[in-house]
């Protein structure tokens, strides 16, 4: 085996079929990436399989949300190989610790890759050229790949399948030289995504489409109120609902014990050999919950509790430059602003499910998870079992916007699976979906200004109050810093400025949602700037360039930190308004309003909304975006990435919130939840990419959904000359 150098090491052996396996060790930024040596025989569980017939199979280790990593991932590595790619398939990875990272969120799947997997498919060429020049007694420099060939000269040609047993004894290549911009086939071009014919043809297998032999299926009655607990169950009437088989208690997560990433909540399962059964018999439970610590929360409490929390002193300092106290304490005028955001639910389109198996000696999952190290780390602890006893595959996944990095419902398959001693596939309702998520946190924030004689403002104070995510999986920490890096990185220059934070204590479950804090950090953020820009008698575009000249003032950042460079917001900014023909005239009623987004994905992003409110009723005509990743790998699945962000945006600012009564979620299904529905979406969502060959590629799953919601309330404040700080907006508009 070559020496380990810093970027990694490749370790080829031959399969059992004579076709060639590859697997790497990847070291990236974080976990990412990260692997260790893999033993011989290797398992085929690896990044790239080539059969003798010439079928070259990727394994990726991200999870498929949607999102098309399995097309954008497997384009790195194919463009090294020189790869047939329409022959090309892909699967995803098994859980294996020889991938490392396999947690699929925060924008972090492609920039962390972009490299080592690439280096994967140029050593892989490197050792099939070296075969075929062996087998010809060629020098390799007069050999060249094309399309899944090793071609030479006179007319020389092997396919990349009768070299593949020749290249597994070559020498692995320590550092493989990539293949430059300028020849680049694959990346940066539009293809069709490698799962959208089996979208399509309906042989796209996900996690309820799971079959294994044998197998029950399983649903769980859960307690409506948060923090209630099982105080007898009558399952008689269950039981004699034809197909049911078990009945029994299903224990919550123990006080004090690992959460991993979520407690479940416990209740009662029923397993049925068909899904009506074990629907039918669930509804035919008679159960009596004890009711818990939670019993008396609401929303209106929160609300109360959230704006007295705004008036204490001695809330969490999370940053400050100069004295903004002194500041506004002698300023003639203060700008002030308080926004609030509700809770949001996940709502994927399939709901959440496992599929899990206990033979005796080792638990299998088939989890549409977007964490399976997680997954199978937690089902350990639950069940007490070693690592290698779990057992994670990964289906395709009906969206997961943050949901499935939890790890509940994996654990309630195991634990079904486990009594039951056969497959069984937990099903979750829309109504337990919407009932027992991991929710976005609600949020308050209060905004106070002055403004210098140029307009700019000279002190900001900026207080925020919302029950931290942290604090769902730490319920002992008072501190939560990570709640507040969208408030304190805020990049607009301020010279006297101060950032705060109050914790909510509550015992609604929250979670990761797509964008994480920047989706309300963002909205109070660019909100109160477009009001700042009111109160000083300027452009909002003009406001925001002007201001947006110098990196947050967060110290310096750590070596694997991204670092803002101003330039780059600000030519989104300036793109997203010339496309959207900011300062045009536009129609009666109409307002155009735009946003920057936070930089906390390491992207930038800034939306233009053209919006209106005719006879009151709120219509979005168009959105521009304008995004920096870098390098863009795929494009087609890139702007479909932002068109969902920009119809998911719209959709939680116009329609979407949990409200709390009693300690349980109000919203049961889509009848209350409601979504933007297609004749709400806007006639045209326009998204320009910007292409920056030199700076290091980034991700884009997230960073442009936060600017949408502001820009849009800013656009309806020009149209209305009401100013909209509460999110949800309200569908209609006083005249």
């Amino acid at each position: 085996m070559t020496a380990l150098d810093r970027r990694g090491f490749l370790q080829v052996v031959a399969s059992a079929t004579g076709g060639l396996m590859l697997a790497a060790h990847l070291p990236g930024l974080g976990r990412a990436y990260a692997a260790a040596a893999a033993p011989a025989p290797t398992p085929p569980t690896l990044f790239i399989r080539i059969d003798p017939d010439n079928r070259i199979t990727l394994k990726i280790n991200k999870s498929e949300l949607g999102q098309g990593v399995r097309t954008s991932l497997a384009l790195l590595i194919a463009e090294e190989l020189e790869a047939d790619w329409p022959a090309v398939q892909v699967e995803t990875a098994s859980l294996d610790p020889r991938y490392g990272d396999q947690g699929t969120g925060g924008s972090g799947s492609v920039w962390p890759a972009f490299e080592p997997l690439r280096r994967i498919g140029a050593a892989m060429r490197t050792m099939l050229v070296a075969a075929a020049a062996a087998r010809w007694k060629l020098p390799a420099a007069q050999l060249r790949c094309e399309d899944s060939h090793v071609l030479g000269p006179g007319g020389r040609r092997a396919s990349y399948g009768e070299l593949a047993a020749d290249a597994a004894r070559q020498p692995v290549p320590a550092a493989p030289p990539l293949k430059p911009r300028s020849a680049w086939k694959l990346i940066g071009k539009d293809h069709v995504g490698k799962d959208v014919a089996d979208i399509v043809h309906g042989r796209a297998r996900y996690g309820l489409d799971q079959r294994p032999p044998g197998l029950l299926f399983a649903s769980i009655e859960r307690p409506a109120e948060f923090g209630a607990t099982l105080d007898g169950v009558d399952a008689s009437a269950a039981l004699a609902v034809p197909g049911v088989r078990q009945v029994f208690p299903i224990a919550a997560s123990p006080p004090g014990a690992p959460t991993f990433t979520g407690p479940i909540t416990g209740g009662v399962a029923v397993v049925a050999s068909n899904t009506w059964a074990a629907l039918e018999g669930r509804r035919r439970l008679r159960v009596r919950w004890r009711s818990g610590p939670h019993a008396a929360e609401s929303t209106t409490a929160y609300r109360r509790e959230m704006a007295a929390a705004l008036d204490r002193a001695g809330a969490q300092p999370v940053l400050q430059t100069g004295d903004p106290d002194a500041e506004l304490a002698k300023a003639a005028r203060i700008v002030r602003a308080e926004y609030e955001l509700p809770f949001l639910a996940h709502a994927t389109m399939e709901p959440m499910n496992c599929t899990a198996h206990w033979d005796g000696r080792r638990m299998t999952l088939w989890s549409p998870s977007q964490d399976p190290e997680e997954a199978g780390k937690a089902v350990a602890a639950r069940l007490g079992l070693a690592a290698d006893q779990v057992a994670v595959h990964v289906p395709l996944i009906g969206g997961g916007f943050g949901r499935r990095l939890n790890t509940d419902y994996s654990v309630e398959a195991a634990l079904v699976a486990r009594e039951v001693g056969a497959p069984v596939q937990v099903m979750w309702t829309r109504e337990d979906d919407l009932g027992h998520d991991f929710y976005r946190p609600c949020a308050r924030h209060r905004l106070e200004a002055c403004l210098d004689d140029a307009g700019h403002p000279r002190a900001l104070r900026h207080r925020l109050c919302n029950p931290a995510i942290g604090a769902t999986y730490h319920p002992e920490r008072t501190r939560f810093d990570g709640e507040t890096g969208c408030v304190a990185n805020a990049f607009y220059r301020v010279p006297h400025r101060k950032s705060e934070y109050a914790l909510l204590r509550s015992g609604v479950p929250r979670g990761w949602w797509r964008a994480v804090t920047s989706t309300h950090g963002v909205f109070a953020i660019e909100s109160f700037v477009d009001e700042l820009a009111e109160a000083a008698g300027q452009d909002p575009l003009a406001y925001r360039l002007a201001l947006i000249d110098q990196p947050p003032p967060l110290g310096k950042p750590g070596p694997e930190d991204a670092v803002f460079v101003p330039q780059r917001m600000k030519d989104c900014l300036a793109l997203a308004a010339e496309r959207a023909g900011w300062g045009r005239a536009v129609p009666a009623g109409h307002g155009l309003g735009l946003a920057c987004g936070g930089f906390d994905h390491r992207s930038y992003a800034a939306a233009v909304v053209e919006a209106s409110a005719d006879a009151g009723r709120v219509t979005v005509h168009r959105v521009v975006v304008a995004f920096d990743c870098a390098t863009v790998v795929h494009p087609d699945g890139a702007r479909a990435q932002v068109e969902g962000a920009v119809t998911q945006a719209l959709s939680t600012a116009l329609h979407e919130q949990i409200t709390i009564d009693g300690g349980r979620p109000v919203e049961t299904n889509f009848h209350a939840y409601s979504l933007l529905r297609m004749h709400e979406a806007p006639a045209r969502i326009e998204v320009h990419f910007i292409d920056r060959p030199d700076a290091q590629i980034s991700g884009l799953g997230e960073s442009a959904l936060p600017p949408v919601a502001p820009a849009l309330a800013n656009a309806l404040y020009r149209a209305t000359g009401h100013r909209l700080r509460e999110l949800p907006l309200p569908l209609r508009l006083p005249a």
